[in-house]
């Protein structure tokens, strides 16, 4: 896996058994979502709640954007932190919290973000739900988000994303293979 294009085009990202369980973003989707936000981020705000590998975040940081990372699972945020050293690159934040539990909390703080982006392990369950909906749930609650800003939810094609909930509204939805994505805005 490596980054597409910026100040660490070409740089290789660790994707193998270090990082346990993990499903990785297509190329294919992720050149879509960064086509969509365009080459250049510079002064833009992003939030990639369920970081990974860190992928995503880290192409949005190469691209110019401030990021925040979170990665509840300390040995893959222990490998991003590395990462970021070994590249010599930094980040606003790096959480090691569940996403529902950081969305409250960094929203308590009056912090807003420009693009979030949401690809939570699929399996993953919130209150008997997938993970995703309570997230998206989450996030229509609260002030996370810029009036401008775009949220990007990951999912697997099954599963049935909501319209609407509370400030959010879906605007696209689109499908690559067995993976969709979700865009929503403010309403």
């Amino acid at each position: 896996m490596r980054i597409v294009t910026g100040t660490y085009r070409g740089r290789r990202i660790p994707s193998g058994n270090s990082l346990g369980d993990i499903r990785l973003t297509s190329t294919r989707l992720k050149e879509a979502v960064f086509s969509m936000l365009g080459p250049d981020l510079d002064g833009q705000t992003f939030l990639d709640l369920c970081a990974g590998s860190g992928q995503i975040g880290l192409e949005a940081l190469s691209r110019g954007a401030t990021v925040e990372l979170n990665e509840p699972d300390r040995r893959r945020l222990s490998q991003i932190r590395s990462l970021l050293y070994e590249w010599r690159a930094g980040v606003a934040a790096l959480h090691s919290a569940k996403a529902q539990a950081l969305i409250p909390s960094v929203a308590s703080e009056n912090r807003r973000f420009d693009i979030i982006y949401a690809d939570p392990p699929y399996h993953a369950r919130y209150a008997g739900s997938p993970l995703l909906l309570g997230l998206i749930e989450a996030l229509g609650e609260s002030t996370l988000l810029n009036e401008d800003g775009l949220f990007f939810a990951q999912h697997q094609t099954e599963l049935s994303l909501p319209e609407s909930s509370g400030r959010l509204l879906r605007t696209q939805q689109r499908t690559y293979g067995n993976t969709a994505l979700a865009i929503y805005q403010l309403a």
